[in-house]
């Protein structure tokens, strides 16, 4: 992983459905069930590197693969019919969401390709086992007209809190006019939190996978190399600010009793940029994806093995941060 660790995350999702059902949200629960099983099935003859999880109102293991990026807020509201399987740390097969199967990896870095290889070979693997919808001219069917052709999400989650701070307009601009949006850290919906942004093609249809991929590959370097570039201009036009910004958001979390999870997150945005330009001067550095992803909710309570309201969670997170600060410096 870069040093900076401006790439944060590589992600590629395909959306597949079955022929002679219903998409997802016109489907009876009935349906639902019935398509579960002829997945779950196919799934069968890897039963060894799969573990099938059903959706149970409340679980600590959904909100917590829910902060981990393997599953999706829209499966959470498909509770009576959607399930997931999880390979490992990086892989799922979300069921009965938008879409019939969304199939997904991510992995910390930048590693597209690799990421591709391994959902494209599970996909592949569904088509010969299951009729997929197909369209000869259009492409892969979907539920959503957006996602009509290849129902490929290829992108990387990016950690910009120098072009966020200098200005972003001009970049989303641009990233828009190549077919690629910027989102928040979850996703379409979801606000921009800690400098981290979600970018990925908006447009599935008119090119191959192949093509998309290079494209999200080349525009996240793209991204990756104005925000080095804003940050040299940070420190060299802007020191005493940098300083004055990395300085009180250690302070903050060295003396925090009780935090959200998007302060932290902030704060910790500002630190991370403070020690990638020699601001400030750890004993160690961090992994701020890391850092970020075990402050949240579901991760605490998952520690704590129990449920805790929101004041119970940021009280206990900013006990979690204060030790972690004191690891760090």
């Amino acid at each position: 992983m870069d040093k900076d660790q401006i790439l944060l995350t590589s992600r590629i999702r395909l959306a597949r459905n079955i022929e002679g059902y219903p998409y997802p949200g016109a489907m009876t629960l009935d349906q639902a069930e019935e398509l579960r099983e002829k997945i779950t099935d196919t799934l069968h003859e890897h039963e060894d590197l799969w573990t099938l999880y059903q959706l149970k109102d409340g679980s600590l293991k959904n909100l917590y693969d829910l902060e981990e990026n393997l599953i999706s807020m829209a499966l959470l509201k498909n509770r009576d019919r959607g399930a997931y399987f999880l390979a490992d740390d990086h892989r799922s097969v979300m069921m009965m969401e938008e879409d019939h199967l969304r199939i997904q990896a991510m992995k910390k870095g930048f590693h597209l390709d690799e990421e591709y290889d391994t959902v494209a070979a599970l996909a592949r693997f569904f088509e010969e086992k299951l009729p997929v919808s197909y369209h000869e001219e259009l492409g892969y069917l979907t539920a959503c007209p957006s996602n009509v052709g290849t129902g490929l999400r290829a992108g990387c989650m990016l950690h910009l809190p120098a072009l966020d701070t200098l200005g972003m307009d001009k970049i989303e601009r641009s990233i828009t006019r190549m077919g690629f949006v910027l989102r928040g850290m979850r996703g379409e919906g979801s606000k921009i939190v800690g400098h981290m942004y979600q970018l990925s093609n908006e447009r599935t249809l008119g090119l191959s996978e192949e093509e998309f991929l290079k494209r999200a590959k080349s525009i996240s370097q793209e991204v990756a190399a104005l925000e080095r570039i804003k940050r040299k201009e940070m420190y060299l036009d802007h020191l005493i600010e940098l300083e004055d910004m990395a300085r009180r958001s250690y302070g903050i979390l060295r003396n925090a009793r009780i935090i959200t999870f998007e302060e932290t997150m902030l704060h910790l945005s500002h630190m991370k940029l403070g020690i990638d330009l020699s601001v400030l001067k750890p004993m160690r550095d961090f992994d701020l994806y890391d850092a970020v992803i075990h402050m949240g909710k579901a991760h605490l309570q998952m520690e704590r093995e129990s449920f805790l309201d929101d004041r119970s969670s940021n009280i206990y997170r900013a006990n979690k941060v204060r030790r972690f600060i004191k690891e760090v410096f």
